[in-house]
Formats: structure tokens, sequence, C-alpha cells
């Protein structure tokens, strides 16, 4: 909408007045001020006190429009179009002019989350699995710069995002530095007050390797009314890091260097608010992941995702399907000399659905409180197919043992709990997580072959007892300011 006209003095009323006849000289009535017009659909000469007619707005450039899967101001990490609230994705509505801004803005943000988990045995484990600190800065409305610090169990501390964003138009935004891959909901969205689970979903941990960030340019935008892309040139992952529990998780880059010879790409497309609160979207990924090494020069890796959400009437629905192809796994196995169950698989997948329901909806309160009461499935196998190549010698399958040709048995899960959020920011958690199949064995040393030129590396102590596929009852605090 333009800016308001300069107000006109008040005129008195007059009749309407007549054409000029054919062929006159003299020149039409001006046009009436915004305000007669409004009082009468005819317009009438302004009298000869009123005041002179403001000059026309200057036009209003359009504005830029930030990328959902990238911080939000006055958060932390990833913001995206599912808001910082797990429980409440934000759905982009229409195309919004925005008109140039005159100062700069800037925005500081803190999210993490405290764990409690008793498991069936009443062993007890403290967490605290990650702090974020970001500072958003904005001098212009299409230039930003997002720079975000994590600290991980409380012992490491790295960048989680650092990069500058350019968007002069809606259709076409540009962003370089490191970045979040844009694939899953749990990525897409690192903040623990994304999802309503004390621990976030197998499939966000043991498929895509959450928090996945690499360095690289990318560009985004929004091609229509909630259609909006994004597609990134990043750098590859690192073989030599890649294990069975969770293949990909020791082989990120993390902003640690560029891997030019092993460039990767990834996209995500996704439709919003078609009907009001749904959000569908698939995302790929596929590179290199040699590291530089001759051992591993035709290693390639292969992810493809899919999830929906919906949030509206009280609703907090919400799923996702992810499959991962690591293609000529057999290198990765041969160069690190891992074995038996220990080898890093040729495919895995995984899948949850979840249902929530605010519980404040149902006495008809005029509240910004929720009380989401939710249950959900999973099903996950990091390891549902292998490669026939993988080296198998006798003495490492025992009887009754899997050899490295064989997957691994899949898990599944069941989940249930409530999410209080007395503040957007603020969530209080408690659930339940039963586990339908066996539980794993607790991480130890792979088995490996003497000789090997590469050394496993172990993978993060949270997600390798999270792979094992326990029982147990969560408590959480999460906060995301």
């Amino acid at each position: 909408m333009p800016p308001a006209m300069a107000p006109t003095q008040p005129q008195k009323a007059r009749p309407p007045a007549l054409p000029p006849p054919p062929h006159s000289a003299s020149p039409p009535p001006p046009a009436a001020s915004p305000s007669a017009s409004a009082a009468s659909p005819l317009a009438s000469p302004p009298s000869a006190s009123a005041a002179p007619p403001a000059p026309a707005p200057a036009p209003i450039a359009s504005g830029p429009i930030p990328w959902p899967t990238v911080p939000s101001e006055g958060g932390t990490g990833a913001a995206s179009g599912i808001a910082a609230s797990p429980a409440a994705p934000a759905i982009v509505g229409p195309p919004e002019v925005v008109a140039p801004r005159s100062r700069r803005q800037t925005w500081v943000g803190l999210s993490g989350e405290t764990q409690l988990f008793i498991d069936g045995a009443s062993k007890k484990t403290a967490r605290l699995p990650q702090v974020v600190f970001s500072v958003t800065h904005r001098p212009t409305n299409w230039f930003r710069i997002v720079a975000a610090v994590e600290a991980d169990d409380g012992t490491s501390v790295a960048m989680q995002q650092a990069f500058f964003e350019v968007s002069p138009v809606r259709a076409v935004g540009l962003r370089a530095g490191l970045m979040i891959v844009p694939l899953g909901l749990g990525n897409l969205v690192p903040e623990p007050t994304s999802y309503l689970t004390v621990d976030r979903p197998l499939t966000d941990q043991l498929i895509i390797p959450t928090t996945w960030r690499e360095l690289g340019v990318g560009i985004f935008g929004e091609i229509g009314p909630g259609l909006r892309y994004q597609g990134e040139v990043l750098s590859g992952l690192d073989g030599s890091g890649f294990t069975a529990g969770a293949p990909l998780w020791g082989g990120r880059g993390d902003g640690s260097g560029i891997a030019i010879h092993d460039a990767a790409f990834a996209g995500r497309l996704e439709l919003a608010d078609l009907p009001p609160g749904l959000v569908i979207g698939g995302s790929g990924y596929y590179g290199g992941a040699t590291a530089g090494l001759a051992d591993l020069s035709n290693l390639h890796v292969g992810v493809l995702e899919a999830d929906a959400r919906y949030r509206q009437f009280g609703l907090d629905l919400r799923v996702e399907v992810a499959r991962l192809y690591i293609v000529n796994s057999y290198l990765a196995n041969n160069y690190e000399g891992l074995l038996g169950q220990d080898a890093v698989p040729a495919r895995g997948r995984g899948f949850y659905g979840q249902a929530g329901y605010d519980l404040l909806r149902l006495g008809g309160l005029e509240t910004k409180q929720e009380l989401v009461m939710f249950a959900g499935y999973e099903n996950v196998n990091p390891r549902s197919e292998m490669s026939p190549y993988n080296y198998n010698p006798p003495s490492i399958t025992g009887p009754g043992q899997l050899s490295p040709t064989a997957p691994s048995p899949a898990k599944s899960f069941v989940r249930g709990g409530i999410d209080y959020r007395p503040w957007p920011a603020i969530a209080l958690k408690a659930d339940v997580q039963v586990a339908l199949d066996a539980e794993g064995p607790p991480p130890a040393a792979p088995m490996v072959m003497a000789g090997a030129p590469g050394t496993p590396r172990p993978i993060g102590a949270d997600v390798a007892d999270a792979a094992r596929g326990r029982t147990w009852v969560g408590l959480a605090i999460a906060f995301n300011f």
C-alpha cells in the first residue's frame, strides 16, 4: 500500500462538475485528494483554500525475503519456514513488499537443552548436548551476515554457521560461507525447541548427521506463492571417517576445510501453505567422499529425503523418510580395515511419523502457552544393505554371527509424551521411548584388519548411545532466545 497522502483542508460540498463541452480548450479539473475521493464517488475540483496536492510517492523497492532455512533474527541456528518453536512451524505467507530500511539491525540469540535419561535398569544419564550462540547483523534490508558458535557436550566448541546472504529480490538470493545442508526436518532447524521429543529422532542422527554443515555457495528464493527452492555447491564428505552405526557422522567437514576435489551438490524444494498450515518438502544430496585419497577415488554418497508437516487447529503433525546411498562402500571398509558388523553399509534408511495436539485448545483458552501431548513411531536401519565386495575372511564370522555382507536388523520405536511451553522460547519436555527390538551392545572399538592404511574414527558418545536403541524415560528443558 503506498504511503498516506498529506491531509487536505475540509471542503464544502459542491454539485458534481459537468464535463467540458466538446472541443473545449479548458483544462480538465485536477484530481481530488484521497480523502475527498473516499467521501464521494464523484471527484470535485478543490476549493481555492485547499492545500496543494502532495507529490507522488517514490516507488517502493521490492524487498528481500530470507530463505527459511537460515538463522532467523532473534533466534539461533538455522531458522526456517519451520518456526524455532517445534510445535509451531511458521508458514511463510503471501509475498510482502519490504520497504527500504534506513538503519542497521543486529540480533543476538542463544539456544540449548539439558537432558536427563533413565533407562530400564534405572541408570541415569545427564547431558548438555548442545548450546549455540549466534549473531545476525543486517546492514540493509537486502544484506545479512550470520555467525553461530556451537558447544557440543560442554567439551568442544566449533562454528555452526558463518555466512553472508544477499537477497535483492524475492525470486533469487545468494549465500556463501559455512552453511547448514538443507536435508531433513531436524537438520533444517537444529534448535532443540524445533521438535517435541526430548531427543531428536534417530533418522535425523544416524541417516542425516545433524547438525550437518559444510562450506560452499548457494542460491535460494521463492518463485511462486509458497513455492521455495534452495541449491548449494558444497565441500564433499571425508570417506575415511565413515562408520557402521552412524555412517556419515565422522565424515562431515564442519568447515574445517574445502574439499575442492570432492564437490557436492544439495538442494531442496518445498511448497508451503496450500492448504494453510501444511508444508511439503523434498531434499537431495550427491557428492564425492574421497578426501583426496587414491584408495577412495570412486567413493560417492547420495541422500534422498522427503517430509511433511502440518500445524493448524491445535494439531502438530510431521512425517519424514530418508534414504542413504554409499556407492562403492567397500572402498571405505578396505581403507579403514573394517570387518564384520563394523563394516560401512552401502544403504541406510529411516522413517518416522508423529502426531500431537495442544490440550489447551480444548478449553477454548486465549493463551500463547501450549501443552502438546504427542505420540509417534520410528523405524531406522543405518545398515539396511551391504556391499557384496566387503572382505570376509572365515576367521571373523563365527557360528551364528552375521557376515560383512549381511545387513543389520532394523530398530523400531514407539514414543509418547508432553511438551509444555509457558513461553514460545522455552519448552519443558517429558517422554517415554519404548524399543520394540533388542537393545544393541554398548559402544566398543571396531573390529579391524591389521595393516589397513586408515584408522577408524569414533563417533560422538551421545550418537553412539542413541544408536543402541534403548527403552528410557527422558526429561529436558529446551530454550531458544
